[in-house]
């Protein structure tokens, strides 16, 4: 029997009408929405879920079954986290993974030079380089960086970081270049 724990940390892709990814979604908000009818299954997680009186096949990738008019904001906000999942917890100077608590980010061009705080100037760096590196570019303290870093596309779903690691195989076909793979990375 399939327990809560097991279920804990599914999730299921949503999609537009015309198959475009919208978001990700917690299993039991995917089986509402499945159950209200206003989605149809496109794919299955290999378990199930149990009422008293029936059992489920619970859903892994759901499509709404109504065009989701999405307004596309000009500049993509994001989280610390999301730089941090970007760059795999790797510091971009050392490239030395590091847990959360060591890490922090790093203003590619620093912020007393006008350097914004956007996708592609801000990396991730243990405070060791931090400190090392002061309030210069890369060049200027002889630090080369590991990767180039990425702005997320227009359509980038945020969630999609948390997840990249255990992507469902089936997920890939719909999520197409959405998220970058580590083998795609710049050296």
């Amino acid at each position: 029997m399939t327990t809560s724990r097991s279920l804990a940390g599914r999730r299921v892709l949503v999609l537009n009408a015309s198959y475009e990814p919208v978001k990700i979604i917690g299993w039991k908000r995917a089986m509402l929405l499945w159950l209200s009818e206003k989605v149809d299954v496109i794919e299955h997680h290999d378990v199930s879920v149990h009422s008293i009186s029936k059992t489920f096949e619970l859903p892994s990738i759901i499509r709404v079954r109504e065009f989701i008019r999405r307004r596309h904001k000009r500049r993509q906000t994001f989280k610390r986290t999301h730089i941090f999942n970007r760059d795999d917890y790797c510091c971009q100077y050392c490239a030395k993974v590091f847990p959360l608590k060591d890490l922090t980010l790093d203003h590619i061009v620093p912020v007393k030079s006008g350097g914004p705080k956007t996708w592609e100037n801000l990396v991730t760096c243990c405070r060791i380089c931090n400190q090392k590196k002061g309030a210069r570019t890369p060049l200027e303290a002889g630090m080369p960086l590991l990767s180039q870093p990425r702005r997320m596309p227009v359509n980038f779903i945020p969630d999609l970081i948390f997840v990249r690691k255990e992507l469902p195989e089936a997920w890939k076909i719909y999520l197409g270049k959405l998220w970058p793979h580590p083998e795609d990375k710049a050296s």
